[in-house]
């Protein structure tokens, strides 16, 4: 490959990383992602805190839980703009409530190995999953290599970061009462 046309693309990649972040700035996004990348955050510091506490099936239960909640405010914003005949609109929608419920029927009934259940249910997947469904179907984002290769940019820098934050957030001691667990 001609190493023009690979800047070019990494080029019209950044670009588009650019686009999509700038995007979620808007306020109908900013309402939608702001709990999600809030939450996120708080529970990579407090598993940061606490380090050898571990993902339960109970948490996730409750994270695959959060793509249907989210599947069911993408719907309010389809049919309250009448985007149904926009089939990735559609099809976005449609995918993310079917993967919430499948990955929400397969935690409440322990169906994986623990292992690949908690990769999948853990809190990072199912915010990115939910992150592109928001950023899909609120916004005009087309569906090529540019964005595919724009979004895996943005997965390895919020990876990054909140990689950061888990390991960066103190496992302090000394502040509460025995009774509170130990945070190593």
């Amino acid at each position: 490959m001609d190493l023009s046309i690979f800047v070019i693309f990494l080029t019209q990649s950044l670009d588009r990383a650019v686009f999509i972040l700038n995007h979620i700035l808007s306020e109908d996004v900013l309402w939608i992602l702001a709990p999600l990348v809030l939450t996120l955050v708080l529970m990579e510091a407090y598993f940061g805190r606490y380090r050898k506490e571990e993902l339960g099936w109970n948490t996730a239960f409750g994270n695959s839980l959060i793509l249907i909640f989210i599947s069911a405010n993408l719907v309010k914003h389809i049919v309250v703009n009448d985007l149904w005949t926009d089939p990735i609109r559609a099809g976005t929608v449609i995918t993310l409530l079917l993967v919430g419920l499948i990955l929400t029927l397969l935690d409440y009934f322990h169906a994986l190995p623990e292992s690949w259940a908690f990769a999948v249910s853990s809190k990072f997947p199912i915010s990115f999953v939910a992150f592109l469904a928001i950023l899909f179907v609120y916004g005009d984002i087309p569906l090529d290599y540019v964005t595919l290769a724009a979004f895996v940019g943005i997965f390895i820098a919020a990876y990054i970061i909140i990689t950061l934050v888990h390991y960066t957030t103190p496992a302090v001691r000394g502040l509460m009462p025995r009774e509170v667990p130990d945070p190593e």
